[in-house]
């Protein structure tokens, strides 16, 4: 609601269990729409309908977690005006008090640094022309389970592949609130597990066998990290050194990525098992008698 521009309109598409309803519905006079889908379909479905509902020729998507500044639109505007199809921008953690949140914001800084951002395909604050959303698919959905992370980076890929213009523009900083604390961190980072077969399944058309294969050689590798610390070390240290507390965080660092490696894991094989009986299960129901 800070949000400084003329025109412009909110909608939450919620299907959780909480009060988002009843505190969305206090401002409904204010231009915020309330959508509650009728079919779940996870964060995917859910995208898909807000695109489909808005009213503008552009559509930020934004995660719960995010924090626009008031001047994001107007900063977002200026390439939309110029030609541009879809804009990326830069994520920045607000809790780095937090020993999680740290870990992630530091990991991020560690990889961007340095690096070309043109491989980059989403982002926090991710915006694009409502026209081209609807061209490259949506977001995947229709799956025997709904996928619940990956999906974004295959978005962007899409956008690409119409020839659509990216701009990035990391001057432009959008501030989001990442998982500090234990339980959330674990179940965020299985979640972002649990998509990785999905994506492969779905989308790529992976035979069990290779998503079992693969996620095996990768529960093998990090073992071998474990065992034998350096790779394990290699892997925090430049972190370490984007961290505000330097030394001090690269114990707590490599417990953070131990959590962070076994949710992957934990997710990957929960996510296996889920897909291999949701899709029994449709083989099952769709056999006549």
């Amino acid at each position: 609601m800070a949000l400084d521009h003329p025109e412009f309109e909110i909608v939450v598409v919620d299907d959780s269990t909480d009060r988002t309803p009843e505190i969305v519905r206090t401002y409904a006079s204010r231009d915020v729409h309330l959508i509650r889908p009728e079919i779940r379909e996870g964060r995917c479905g859910a995208r898909n309908l807000g695109i489909l509902s808005a009213a503008g020729d552009v559509v930020v998507i934004l995660n719960a977690d995010v924090r626009p500044q008031p001047d994001f639109l107007r900063r977002i505007q200026q390439y939309y005006e110029a030609g541009y199809d879809y804009v990326l921008v830069k994520s920045e953690v607000l809790n780095r008090q937090d020993l999680y949140a740290r870990y992630v914001a530091a990991m991020a800084d560690s990889i961007e640094v340095g690096a070309d951002p043109s491989w980059m395909e989403w982002t926090e604050g991710f915006s694009c022309r409502k026209s081209l959303a609807i061209q490259a698919g949506l977001f995947p959905v229709g799956f025997a389970v709904p996928i619940c992370a990956g999906e974004d980076g295959v978005f962007g890929t899409n956008l690409q592949r119409l020839g659509a213009r990216k701009k990035i523009d990391f001057s432009i900083v959008v501030p989001h609130i990442a998982p500090g604390h234990l339980a959330e961190y674990w179940q965020i980072r299985k979640g972002r597990g649990k998509g990785s077969p999905q994506i492969r399944r779905f989308l790529q058309g992976w035979h069990f066998w290779q998503i079992t294969g693969w996620a095996s050689v990768r529960l093998l590798k990090n073992l071998a990290a474990v065992l034998t610390l350096l790779p394990m070390v290699f892997t925090v240290m430049p972190a370490v050194r984007y961290s505000k507390n330097g030394m001090r965080d690269f114990f707590p660092f490599i417990w953070a990525w131990i959590v962070e490696q076994t949710a992957f894991h934990v997710g990957e094989w929960q996510s296996i098992v889920e897909i291999r009986r949701a899709e029994h299960r449709l083989r099952t129901q769709s056999q006549p008698g």
